[in-house]
């Protein structure tokens, strides 16, 4: 497998489990069924009463194991087994204007006081998006701190497991921007979204300022000899 999508997996993996372990369940990593001969599961997972045998992959690392879906109807067929597949986001890169930075740091605000006054007059979705720019940007520049290369990355759900992945931002704001970009890809894709107000445009602003802070104190924390705890 593409070395790559295989570190993207295994980050994935990890945040899974750890989501999991969270909620007090038991997990167990890379387990040979003693039913499945050859093969060797991900992640099992004991729920309550309920045991998950945990797949996590790429699209291409799917396709790769057509014997998966085998795997599932046989997992499934015992009584409180069940099979989970965890698909993950792969790194897409922009097709065109390749030498258009990321935004730095002054045109992220500009993009957030362009939401705000977008917020004001009413434009809710049209707040919401570019407040989205501002903070897909404001991860970029967060991951680049920390030594990771997604410059050209456009898929924001692989940024942002980068980004927890590496420690540049927590779960917490992971799972509160990961539950944010599902208004985003709606918006984004022309669908009519309901239950969208214009707090959630406030909501989103607040946290990329907030990102900013973290940002600009792990950068002071950095350039002195030891950072006080």
């Amino acid at each position: 497998m593409n070395g790559e999508l295989a570190v993207i997996e295994k980050q994935h993996a990890d945040f899974i489990a750890a989501e999991y372990l969270a909620k007090g369940c038991q997990v167990l990593r890379q387990v040979p069924l003693d039913f499945l001969p050859g093969f060797c599961a991900d992640m099992v997972v004991k729920d309550g009463y309920e045991i998950k045998v945990v797949e996590v992959k790429t699209r291409p690392s799917l396709a790769a194991n057509p014997g998966l879906q085998e795997f599932e109807r046989i997992i499934n067929s015992r009584p409180g087994w069940r099979f989970v597949l965890q698909l993950v986001g792969e790194p897409e890169r922009l097709d065109a204007v390749e030498k258009a930075p990321s935004l730095d740091e002054v045109g992220i605000l500009d993009r957030l006081s362009q939401a705000e006054t977008a917020l004001d007059a009413g434009l809710n979705e049209a707040a919401f998006l570019l407040a989205w720019t501002a903070a897909e940007a404001t991860v970029r520049m967060m991951v680049k701190a920390e030594g990771i290369a997604v410059e050209r990355a456009t898929n924001p759900a692989y940024t942002l497991g980068m980004a927890v992945a590496h420690g540049a931002i927590d779960r917490s704001d992971y799972r509160h921007l990961f539950k944010i970009m599902e208004y985003r890809n709606a918006i984004a894709h022309g669908f009519d979204v309901r239950d969208f107000t214009g707090e959630l445009v406030a909501e989103l602003t607040a946290k990329v300022r907030s990102l900013l802070r973290e940002y600009h104190e792990w950068i002071e924390c950095a350039g002195v000899v030891e950072c006080p705890t």
